[in-house]
């Protein structure tokens, strides 16, 4: 292992006094001397026709100074196109005019001199309805005889003549022959299941401030993932040219993918425009529910043949996205099912099927919970139903460096089974059945029961894996060296998850300075060189790759201008301490901050280098996980006694933070397959509340134990690979596979809830 001087450093995140003290200013806190407040006029019903606005009232109430509509835009300003959902091309109303397509749906905005005005005018508003049939499931939505959940949905005949309804769109793929494997297995395993729709329920709702200088220069503040992409969608939506928007990203309270597109902020800029003051737009967290972009659901059929000592022969899959009204569905996830495995014959179908709820948005590994829960769920069904050990199941199947997932690949430096079995070690997996049998015989005193209701009788275990690629895309960066000898590292990367902390820390190791002389700085789309959005497992990736570069040259630069001071060639420097030194006499040196300022007076100028990145290869990137369970079996109420997880970072710049990461990630995907859900009856959403809505609290969740595997990358900054997105895929089929474990029942239907865990046992199914 290389020896570094500040990666793989536990330091503490560059922003956290600001978020302890409350110092850090988010979205809803900037405020601008004379702005108005908005206030949305949104839709009751699901499905409905449009057959009346009336807004005579609400622009008559004092303090009320516009009310904008669909029929008050002029033409070229009436859709909104956004590029940013799963890579979809999604062009939608800013305002629904003639019909409404979900509950919540946006109908006006009213915008006033307080939020309480707007309010009140936005509930002054007229809307008559003609409501319609509205749809909430997508095997119902796709019967021939259902109504449409929008005009344009597409009806297709499939090859063997069934006829599928609500369309969006369709996407296949695969290789090798299916049929051929499948006749290869001695055992065929045929089931469904159903993940549902889970909001990303970040802390801080999405808010927007606006406003418009005399010269027509557009101003926005916001919380956001990506500046960029707003001011991209701004202009596409509005018809406004780049160089007349600048974005300012505020601190973010969490996205997790949902803060990319644009809900928000077109609204902001026309109210802005039209009445000519700041305008200021929060949403509320019911409108988080109605009106935000949650997680796509799924229904999916799983097939798979494997021979007797669990070699898998074949897979095929078809899966049904659930991708409300919008074409936005992950169905390119459907591919997942091929995991990390080596599988000779693969085929699978995928079809985005309209719903009347909002269109979806990514959510931390976009489709890869869902779709690993299926494929990851039947792996432990098969290792089961053929005596063999779950983990020795995927052990058998996984890839290794020089294996392919597809033809027409080649891993390299990936480790897969480094962890899965590293996971497997740190939770004592291989020792389990003694761990179960004392505790049966009351002898294992090492977890306590005193805090559960009733006594508990029942205990299993599960592991699953989840896989990601990680991302790659464009960024750029600056780095300047003042005349103090300190660094400044200029970006327009959002801080979602310590990346100012991690660039910090590559700069300053590429450098050759102290972590405390490098000084972040993230500025606005006016002032920042081009970055990509931070999710997808891009950022220490990409920016780290440009930071990198930059700080290679900012290196080089200093080890020139200290060789013409102390006349000797660069190869006789080195650098510590704030110092470069005549390796041959240490007496012979100059300071970081003596060359900064000499820089001042040389033909080269001040020290300011840059760094960029567009796009190199990636790796797979694999996360594994491991739960106990204890069950109750009279209620079927359940506790997650132990979690443990492993991932495959390449590189950990800040081991802190990739832990942080991963138990972040592990609580997110437990509560999918436990307790998280949206659901939907005739009145549309049921539980647009957090007093409705269920998660796991602190009091709910066990102690979390981490592992970091480090197999580093190829084209990573210093190895890196992945961190965001694998920690959140696994949790589901884990937490399945542990409570298939303890009472022998196995529940494809999430989240797998104690009502359910009591009617499976019961009717031992």
């Amino acid at each position: 292992m290389p020896t570094f001087q500040t990666i793989g450093k536990r330091l503490p995140r560059v922003d956290a006094l600001d978020k302890v003290t409350g110092a850090a200013q988010y979205a809803a806190d900037v405020n601008l001397p004379g702005q108005l407040w908005g206030a949305f006029v949104r839709s009751p019903h699901s499905h409905a026709r449009i057959k009346r606005i009336d807004t005579a009232n609400a622009e008559t109430l004092s303090g009320v100074k516009c009310v904008i509509t669909g029929a008050s835009l002029s033409k070229d300003v009436a859709l909104s196109t956004d590029d940013t959902v799963h890579g979809m091309k999604v062009v939608q109303g800013l305002f629904a005019t003639d019909e409404v397509v979900y509950q919540g749906e946006k109908i006006a905005v009213v915008v006033a001199e307080d939020w309480n005005t707007a309010r009140d005018g936005a509930e002054l508003v007229e809307v008559e309805y003609e409501v319609l049939p509205a749809l909430f499931e997508v095997m119902e939505a796709i019967k021939p005889e259902s109504p449409k959940a929008r005009a344009d949905a597409k009806t297709i005949t499939l090859a063997d003549g069934s006829v599928l309804n609500n369309l969006a769109g369709e996407a296949k793929g695969g290789h090798g022959e299916v049929e051929a494997g499948f006749a290869q297995a001695d055992r065929v395993f045929e089931d469904w299941y159903t993940i549902p729709r889970v909001h990303q329920l970040y802390l801080e709702p999405h808010a927007v401030l606006a406003k418009v200088d005399p010269s027509g220069k557009v101003i926005v503040w916001t919380s956001t993932q990506s500046i960029f992409a707003i001011r991209s969608g701004i202009a596409a939506s509005l018809g406004i040219p780049l160089s007349k928007i600048n974005v300012i990203g505020t601190t973010i309270g969490g996205g997790f993918g949902a803060k990319f597109g644009m809900i928000i902020h077109p609204y902001a800029v026309l109210a802005a425009q039209r009445t000519g003051r700041p305008v200021k737009l929060v949403f509320s967290r019911e409108e988080e529910f109605l009106d935000g972009r949650p997680a796509p659901g799924l229904v999916m059929w799983v097939k798979t043949g494997v021979k007797n000592d669990g070699t898998i022969t074949a897979r095929q899959a078809i899966g049904y996205w659930d991708t409300g009204c919008t074409p936005g569905a992950s169905m390119w996830a459907t591919s997942r099912i091929m995991g990390v495995y080596k599988i000779p014959n693969i085929k699978w179908e995928a079809f985005s099927v309209y719903t009347n709820k909002p269109g979806p948005a990514a959510y931390r590994a976009p489709g890869a919970p869902q779709a690993s829960f299926a494929s990851e769920a039947q792996l432990d069904k098969i290792a089961r139903t053929l005596g063999l050990d779950p983990v020795e199941l995927r052990l058998k199947n996984m890839c290794e460096d020089g294996d392919g997932r597809r033809p027409d690949e080649k891993l390299e430096r990936v480790a897969f089974k480094e962890t899965l079995k590293a996971v497997a070690e740190r939770a004592g997996w291989w020792e389990r059945n003694r761990k179960q049998e004392a505790a049966a015989g009351g002898s294992d005193q090492s977890r306590p029961l005193t805090t559960h209701h009733s006594p508990l009788t029942k205990r299993g275990w599960g592991v699953a894996i989840g896989e990601w690629q990680n991302g790659a895309g464009p960024g750029s960066a600056i780095i300047s060296i003042s005349e103090d000898g300190t660094a400044h590292v200029t970006y327009g990367m959002v801080d979602i998850t310590g990346v100012d902390t991690a660039m910090a820390q590559i700069a300053a190791e590429a450098i050759g300075l102290p972590f405390a002389d490098v000084q972040i700085i993230r500025t606005d789309t006016d002032t920042s060189p081009y970055a990509t959005g931070s999710g997808g497992s891009v950022v220490t990736f990409s920016m780290g790759n440009a930071v990198k570069r930059a700080a290679e040259k900012v290196h080089a630069r200093l080890f020139e201008i200290a060789a013409h001071h102390l006349e000797c060639s660069v190869g006789e420097i080195e650098m510590r301490d704030r110092r470069l030194f005549k390796i041959s006499n240490d007496d012979e040196s100059i300071t970081v901050a003596e060359c900064a300022q000499q820089s001042l007076r040389t033909t080269g100028g001040p020290i300011l280098e840059t760094g960029t990145f567009a796009n190199e290869p990636s790796h797979p990137v694999i996360a594994a996980q491991i739960f106990e369970v204890e069950v109750d079996p009279e209620t079927g109420r359940y506790w997650v006694t132990k979690a443990v997880n492993s991932l495959d970072c390449g590189r950990a710049i800040n081991p802190m933070a990739v832990e942080g990461q991963m138990e972040g990630g592990l609580v997110q995907g437990l509560a999918w397959g436990w307790m998280e859900q949206m659901e939907y009856g005739d009145r549309g959403n049921l539980n647009a509340s957090l007093l409705d809505y269920r998660l796991p609290t602190t009091l709910d969740l066990p102690l979390i134990s981490s592992v970091i595997i480090e197999r580093e990358s190829r084209n990573g900054p210093y190895g890196v690979k992945g961190v965001g997105e694998p920690p959140i895929a696994p949790g589901p089929a884990a937490l399945y596979s542990a409570l298939a474990d303890a009472v022998g029942v196995e529940i494809h239907d999430l989240p797998i809830t104690p009502e359910k865990v009591w009617r499976a046992m019961r009717a031992g199914a």
